[in-house]
């Protein structure tokens, strides 16, 4: 294969696919490159929350939009998508954790997002019959679901049906450039010449950027999700209260736990000074491990041809999950929500989050070189994000303005002094 298109996309998870969809409305000639199969690590391996609650007041605009879109996407896809518009509810336990809970409230009210402070009584409303222990808790009643599997799947193939391109199982190895601008992608299966490259390789991003001497720093970090069997409907908000739940609209259960697992790797050192001030303030909450992928994955941290090693073993990550913490989930559910009994965990998986120092993605179009665009780092809270930064990233592309401000996800923010301190509040 040697052939030409107006944008190469490497990756097929929610980014690729909706920058794909909206390209192609544009008019653009796009082939995307998938080392694996659509949608086959963390767009497909996420909570399904659609929430603009808890966001970086960065992120807030692209959410609100992003909602507005999700609203319409069942209609304009032609797909069954399992939205569900019911809310999104937050817990805390103790009225200083209101206080802060209300200060992002009076935040997100700036922007016209409305979002209500919730009594411990008020909360049982939402989600009937609980046994929360909590002080009260934040409702987002504009907030929604969707189910990840659905969603990146109906938007490949609406971006097919305007005449996108996507080879799976082909993975890229090189991005190759000509005076200062990309000029294309080595893949597996030849080369493709293209003046734009987009990166939304997920937690490979920084891996694939290294070998064009471009340093994103990134984290792998595992999380784990289990479905249960059916049970009675309680609530479609999804909610966290120490758990997180949603209930699908078949009475299953999404569950997980705030607590993830790192598998240190030559990544971990190579980051470790862009996320000591993240790790001290969530050490409670994330797990180290040494293991099997600290070797298997050492020697793709140092050149292009170990790295195009990796990807071709490495087609789907598919991590263990960890079923200690999905145990103890599912019996945290069965106490909070005495309705569930009687339910079991049917189904449990795991995947790997591209997590960035402050939590933001980076969303940005390069000078050097010239032509590579970056659509990655959404650390764990993409899934909802994804159909706004596919229509932003085109535009980016298609005429250089975005409709909203993207400086806050600027590549240069790594390098220029920005102080990485995450502002989200989940």
């Amino acid at each position: 294969m040697d052939r030409t298109a107006d944008v190469i996309i490497m990756g097929a998870g929610i980014a690729g696919t909706a920058t794909a969809y909206y390209l192609a409305k544009g008019g653009a000639e796009v082939v995307v490159c998938e080392k694996g199969r659509i949608a086959g690590e963390q767009s497909s391996r996420n909570w399904g929350f659609v929430r603009q609650q808890g966001r970086d007041p960065a992120e807030i605009p692209l959410m609100m939009e992003a909602n507005k879109i999700w609203r319409g996407l069942e209609r304009e896809l032609n797909a069954d998508l399992e939205w569900l518009s019911a809310g999104n509810m937050v817990t805390f336990d103790t009225a200083e954790e209101g206080a802060g809970w209300e200060a992002w409230r009076q935040t997100a009210a700036n922007f016209g997002l409305d979002a209500t402070i919730l009594s411990r009584a008020e909360a049982e409303a939402v989600v009937p019959g609980n046994a929360f222990d909590c002080h009260g808790a934040i409702f987002t009643e504009s907030d929604g679901q969707a189910e990840p599997n659905k969603v990146t799947a109906a938007l490949a193939r609406a971006a097919e049906g305007r005449g996108a391109e996507f080879l799976t199982e082909c993975a890229v190895f090189e991005v190759e450039t000509a005076a200062g601008a990309v000029s294309g992608v080595v893949t597996e299966q030849g080369i493709i010449r293209a003046p734009v490259v987009v990166c939304a390789a997920g937690a490979w991003s920084g891996r694939m950027l290294r070998t064009l001497g471009l340093k994103l720093p990134q984290m792998w970090i595992k999380g784990s999700v289990a479905r249960t069997t059916p049970g009675p409907i309680v609530s479609h908000t999804a909610t966290w209260t120490g758990v997180a739940f949603r209930q699908r609209r078949d009475g299953t259960f999404n569950i997980a736990q705030r607590s993830a697992d790192h598998d240190l790797t030559f990544e971990s050192l190579l980051n470790l000074p862009s996320f000591l001030g993240s790790f001290a303030r969530n050490k409670r909450d994330i797990k180290l491990h040494l293991n099997g992928l600290a070797f298997d994955l050492l020697a793709g941290s140092f050149s292009k041809a170990a790295l195009a090693k990796e990807l071709v073993a490495n087609r789907t990550l598919d991590p263990t999950p960890n079923h200690k913490v999905l145990d103890h989930t599912l019996r945290e559910l069965h106490r909070l929500l005495p309705q569930t009994a009687e339910v079991r965990i049917d189904r449990t998986w795991a995947g790997y989050i591209d997590m960035a120092p402050d939590m933001l993605p980076t969303l940005d179009a390069l000078t050097n070189p010239k032509g590579l665009v970056l659509a990655t780092g959404f650390s764990g809270h993409g899934f909802g994000m994804g159909p706004i930064v596919g229509r932003l990233i085109s535009e980016l592309i298609l005429t250089g303005q975005p409709s909203l401000n993207l400086d806050a996800f600027r590549f240069s923010r790594f390098s220029d002094g920005t102080k990485l301190t995450p502002h989200s509040v989940v």
